[in-house]
């Protein structure tokens, strides 16, 4: 990711409306925190997306 802090979107996942319209229905902002790390939101229609669960990753060289 560049070195920023001005927000990256990715978009995930669109849908078109009746209309034809293309609309984001799920995507993510990251941009970098100036205290280190990476600050990350998430953006949903929630006509489209029923709920967003965040889990940590399990990396296999943690805990043991």
């Amino acid at each position: 990711m560049p070195s920023t802090t001005e927000p990256q979107k990715l978009e995930l996942l669109s849908y078109k409306t009746p209309e034809g319209k293309e609309l984001v229905a799920l995507a993510i902002e990251m941009a970098d925190d100036p205290n280190g790390g990476v600050q990350v939101r998430v953006l949903s229609d929630s006509n489209v997306v029923s709920g967003v669960t965040v889990v940590p990753l399990r990396q296999s060289s943690c805990c043991g």
